[in-house]
């Protein structure tokens, strides 16, 4: 299709207005619902989709995550869950007409899937997932439930497909992607103003703390790694994980930060125990290294191996050994470190970058709609007319 072909198919299905309720996890401030659909919004919008966020934790629930006394976050989540849950219910209430809802994950988390029952009798909704928390306590029989109720699901790798197609024969993949325009190597390939260099190699693992086990396993890899090389470690997140003896960049992670943060380390990396959790995450931080121009070492678990080509935009280490060999390669070889990274990049650019899929994903929610009405439209026409 030509660019006048489409400029008018675009125009066509701006004519055709359609509106989105999209029932997020947390508002852009958490990783998943800003990757899932926060970025996508001024694609949809373009493509005259309306989409009407309702997020249900902020960045008061993260903040609470920092409290150090248990007892008082524990006390903490429990008041702002229910505060939170009563705020959805008046949306919920208060729902208006939608061609197509979107749930991430679940509307209630942990409560039976009363009002989904009631939301399916008025409302066509997916369930988007883009991790296995059907895996977690007291969703094992909840979510297959969610998923039988739903007209469908829009899931973020092969893992998860996997488990969707056993409750629902409509199953969309749609990866997690990153805004190439946004993160993108740093201006003539140096290092950003600002972010002096000190000593060695820097090795960056951005997450959330939920994560830390993931990167925490490398702690006799890094330990070496620092009396051979000299490295340092930087980690982006909410909190410093426990690396006791490793000389760690520890930079508090924030949306305006983490793409200088980034651009300025050496290389990144997205260690995985291969579990059946981890095999359902998207990949996000490999993502984020590799549109930076970044080289990236990885666990061969999930959705990595989809990203990955070994040797070619990055490199994968299964054992502490292999972690060991593979990052002490790129701390001794600079074009090593660079044929991989611009190799990611347009791997990124390619295959995973929202300028690829922001259209993709208005044109799979057209045709979610579209095969929805067409095919109750067929069913009431084979409907005997009364006499």
């Amino acid at each position: 299709m030509g660019a006048h072909e489409r400029a008018e198919t675009w125009a066509g299905e701006a004519k055709s207005a359609m509106k989105i309720t999209y029932f997020s996890k947390t508002t852009a401030i958490g990783p998943s619902s800003r990757y899932r659909i926060y970025q996508y919004r001024p694609y949809l919008q373009a493509r005259g989709i309306d989409v009407q966020v309702s997020p249900l934790f902020g960045p008061g629930y993260f903040r609470l995550l920092t409290w150090r006394a248990r007892w008082a976050r524990a006390f903490g989540k429990v008041v702002y869950a229910v505060a939170r849950f009563l705020s959805r219910l008046r949306d919920l209430l208060s729902l208006g007409p939608a061609d197509l809802v979107v749930i991430e994950g679940q509307l209630f988390p942990y409560c039976p899937p009363i009002v989904e029952r009631l939301l399916a009798r008025r409302y066509r909704f997916l369930l988007e997932l883009d991790d296995a928390i059907y895996l977690t306590p007291r969703h094992e029989r909840k979510i297959p439930e969610l998923l039988r109720l739903s007209s469908g699901a829009i899931v973020g790798n092969a893992t998860l497909a996997e488990y969707a197609r056993a409750y629902t024969s409509k199953v969309y993949v749609v990866p997690t992607v990153v805004d190439t325009d946004r993160f993108r190597p740093a201006d003539g390939g140096s290092e950003p103003e600002g972010m002096p260099r000190s000593g060695g190699l820097v090795i960056a693992w951005i997450g959330l703390a939920f994560n830390f086990p993931h990167v925490e396993m490398l702690l006799p890899v890094f330990l070496k790694l620092q009396q051979e090389h000299g490295i340092l470690v930087r980690v982006i997140s909410s909190d410093p994980p426990a690396l006791p003896g490793v000389r760690m960049d520890f930079r508090p992670w924030s949306f305006e930060t983490e793409v200088a943060d980034l651009q300025s380390c050496d290389i990144g990396i997205m260690p995985l125990m291969d579990t059946e959790w981890a095999r359902g995450k998207c990949g996000l931080k490999l993502l984020q290294y590799m549109a930076v121009g970044k080289p990236a070492v990885a666990s061969p678990v999930g959705v990595n191996r989809d990203i990955i080509r070994d040797g070619e935009n990055g490199l994968f280490a299964a054992t502490q050994e292999d972690w060991y060999r593979q990052l002490s390669r790129l701390c001794r070889d600079a074009e090593l470190r660079t044929r991989l990274g611009e190799s990611a990049r347009r791997t990124v650019e390619l295959r995973y970058s929202l300028k690829q899929w922001g259209p993709r994903l208005a044109a799979q929610y057209r045709t979610i709609v579209a095969g929805d009405d067409r095919a109750r439209s067929e069913a009431s026409a084979l409907r005997p007319t009364a006499p």
